[in-house]
């Protein structure tokens, strides 16, 4: 087998749903883990890294961390150097497929993921990653199939990311009872888990089932800080369920913690 991708957590507010789903989801799946990898194996002995194997991690790690930073045109250029380096390092296809995605290069994006898994695949982290982008081609019943090869993986370490992500995914296609089936197995997983709970608070909220989304706000707030998308969507709950008293709380944190976010802006100009 080719070397291996260990780590490689999609970062920041993922694209799953783009818009107004990725902005009810910004936590989803935070904290891009460093990109580590191991040679594959000889007779049990680990096999020794050639030169270009270690330009090539050593560029894909710089890659990911331009990315995470945000600082696309280095990122881009340390990836194609590691492929230059190792055209056979996966790591390097998968990082490049997560940044030509961010960039809007969808064919490409495409091509580089399918490179990834012909090189490795199995890997849950590619898995995940790789059905959360053909979620987002509406390619639904692909994209499930791999999230459930991702979190059926029981060395998989953070199953929650992958079952969150298929509950958004299934809200994508408009399968809001199969979302919160998701969300939940994301809660038996991680107790707590924010992602999970504003998917469940979102879904009941949509449905009209607004007692049950306030309570999954309420249960998100016990475990997890507000973002001023989660406050968003927990004024609009209130709002529903004519609680005033939490109304006032939610708009009283999100005016003084957030006063020039968006969703201040929202909450200003009256929209509901």
């Amino acid at each position: 087998m080719n070397q291996r991708t260990h780590a490689l957590n999609f970062c920041s507010s993922l694209y799953m749903l783009r818009a107004a789903l990725v902005a009810t989801t910004l936590a989803l799946l935070v904290g891009c883990a460093s990109m580590n990898s191991t040679p594959p194996e000889n007779n049990g002995m680990p096999a020794i890294q050639t030169n270009n194997q270690r330009a090539a991690q050593i560029n894909t790690e710089l890659g990911v961390g331009y990315m995470n930073e945000g600082h696309m045109d280095v990122a881009v250029e340390k990836i194609k150097k590691a492929i230059y380096y190792d055209n056979d390092f996966a790591p390097a296809h998968h990082a490049y497929a997560l940044m030509l995605d961010r960039l809007g290069e969808k064919e490409k994006a495409a091509r580089e993921f399918e490179k990834a898994y012909s090189l490795d695949s199995n890997n849950s982290d590619l898995d995940n990653n790789y059905a959360t982008f053909l979620c987002g081609q509406k390619e639904y019943s692909k994209a499930q199939s791999l999230f459930a090869r991702a979190y059926g993986d029981p060395l998989y370490k953070t199953p929650e990311f992958a079952l969150t992500n298929s509950g958004v995914c299934y809200e994508t296609e408009g399968k809001p009872d199969q979302a919160i089936s998701q969300y939940d197995a994301a809660l038996v997983k991680q107790p707590g888990y924010g992602p999970a709970l504003i998917g469940k608070a979102r879904v009941y909220y949509e449905q009209k089932k607004y007692a049950a989304a306030a309570n999954a706000i309420k249960v998100f707030e016990a475990n997890n800080r507000n973002t001023p998308d989660t406050l968003q969507l927990a004024i609009r709950i209130d709002r529903a369920t004519g609680d005033q008293s939490a109304l006032a709380n939610h708009v009283l944190i999100l005016k003084g913690r957030f006063p020039g976010s968006a969703a201040a802006k929202w909450y200003d100009s009256g929209a509901k």
